[in-house]
């Protein structure tokens, strides 16, 4: 027994010791990052808003922490793709994600599996941004505003069929949301992307498109289509003219996508501390906000924990949705 005793005071001080080393290794560790160049992983491919912003985020961190700050394109299956690989990358800071609430809120309620857990496999960072949904018209389409447009989805259903993106994409959701917050049946049309449904819809087609501001702003401005009501919770500087759901009594509708950076998980706090603190510094400044908002994203930030926190709260409610909507995805 005292010998094990002596043992025990002996390890104890063996530690104490070695713990100002051990927390110095560490903290040199985040001085010394970043000494090359830092990947960060994007599930969409080059040239959408998401990537877009994304690379006007790594340009400004590339600034910032004096090393290149490349974006690698790896887009299929909803980001799922990315998300295995960034994964599965070592947890040292040289890989990151942009991950999404496709990634890290419903492709967990969306497929039967996933090559990763959005929970277990990530370290968050921070969020990044937010954007938002619009419902819209054809103009030549008689209603001529969200009242009259569920009233005629109400009296004649059949009448009214609204066009999104594709199955379990944000547009989609949103109509679910509608349907429900509204007590309507609006039937939905998925597309395969935003392009050829919107030309549908130009086209007079179908009526409606449900989709983000995004990929719907150069129309709505052009007047090729007529918006009724966006998802934000208070109206968009882009769209101030544009009322929300929430004004029009139908505060269940709100949605947003969004975005944000996380890391593999195992990566040492200091980094996680320092890429947060750089994260949110970029968003402040003017060369990506202003780009970001002409993407219709609204910059966000904040802690770790917040991001997580929001994370949660988002799983748990598209959970709901997707489960009693009965969405699945192969």
């Amino acid at each position: 027994m005292q010998t094990l005793q002596r043992r025990r005071v002996l390890q104890a001080a063996a530690c104490a010791v070695a713990a100002p080393h051990l927390g110095f290794a560490v903290a040199g560790q985040a001085d010394a990052y970043p000494s090359r160049p830092v990947r960060l992983v994007v599930g969409f491919p080059a040239g959408g808003s998401a990537d877009q912003s994304s690379r006007r985020l790594a340009e400004q961190l590339a600034r910032q922490l004096g090393q290149p700050v490349l974006v690698d394109n790896k887009p299929g299956a909803s980001g799922n793709i990315a998300a295995a690989v960034a994964a599965r990358s070592a947890p040292d800071g040289y890989t990151l994600f942009y991950g999404t609430n496709a990634t890290h809120a419903m492709n967990v309620s969306l497929y039967p599996k996933l090559d990763y857990d959005p929970v277990k496999d990530f370290a968050p960072i921070a969020l990044e941004g937010k954007v938002y949904n619009v419902l819209c018209v054809n103009p030549a389409f008689e209603a001529r505003d969200l009242k009259s447009f569920l009233a005629l989805a109400r009296s004649a259903p059949d009448r009214v069929a609204v066009a999104t993106p594709g199955n379990a994409t944000s547009g989609h959701l949103s109509l679910v949301l509608l349907n429900r917050a509204a007590k309507v049946q609006l039937a939905h049309i998925p597309y395969k992307g935003s392009a050829p449904a919107i030309s549908d819809v130009m086209g007079g087609q179908l009526p409606a498109i449900f989709d983000n501001v995004a990929g719907n702003l150069a129309y709505i401005r052009s007047e090729k289509i007529r918006p009724l009501a966006v998802t934000s919770r208070s109206r968009l500087p882009l769209l101030a003219q544009v009322p929300t759901f929430e004004e029009l009594g139908l505060p269940d509708c709100e949605l947003a996508a969004w975005g944000g950076l996380w890391a593999p998980s195992g990566t040492p706090a200091p980094i996680i501390e320092r890429l947060n603190h750089e994260v949110n510094r970029a968003l402040q400044t003017a060369a990506v906000a202003d780009r970001m908002r002409e993407l219709t994203i609204e910059p966000q930030g904040g802690t770790p924990q917040a991001l997580a926190e929001f994370a949660r709260n988002e799983t748990a409610r598209w959970r709901e949705v997707i489960r009693t909507a009965g969405i699945r995805l192969d």
